[in-house]
């Protein structure tokens, strides 16, 4: 019975003996459209591997994604997007019924969102900078 109970504590312990969360890392850089620093909008990294996905905002051009909420490593796929108000109001899906928000459209080409073929590999020991450099024309 003794040995049965020690087991369980040695398992118990090699279990709590790793490292529980992968190592996060901090990234920054910066996005332009067409030569031109994008005003706002939103940086995702979606995980292609074992990494954790992040979002950051865009400001003036730049944006920083904080160690606390930046990717692990691994390969990620980006997307930016930038969303515009077209002056409409229409229903908002997620409100009660009759409610109206204000309508808005991503000015950001699809190849950068929804369809993005650009991939960064990341590395939080390196913190590099990964730029963005989008070309509409």
């Amino acid at each position: 019975m003794r040995a049965g109970v020690w087991r369980a504590v040695a398992l118990a312990a090699l279990i709590g003996c790793g490292d529980a969360a992968p190592k996060r890392g901090p990234v920054r850089g910066t996005v332009s459209v067409d030569g031109t620093p994008l005003a706002t909008g939103k940086v995702r990294f979606f995980a292609l591997t074992n990494g954790i996905s992040a979002e950051g905002e865009v400001r003036d051009g730049q944006y920083e994604i904080p160690v606390e909420r930046g990717p692990t490593a691994g390969r990620y796929r980006v997307e930016i997007i930038a969303e515009q108000k077209t002056g409409r109001r229409v229903p908002d899906p997620d409100a009660a019924p009759g409610t109206m928000r204000d309508e808005t459209v991503n000015v950001i080409p699809p190849k950068y969102n929804r369809n993005s073929a650009l991939q960064v590999d990341y590395d939080p020991a390196a913190n590099a900078a990964h730029d963005f450099r989008l070309l509409t024309k």
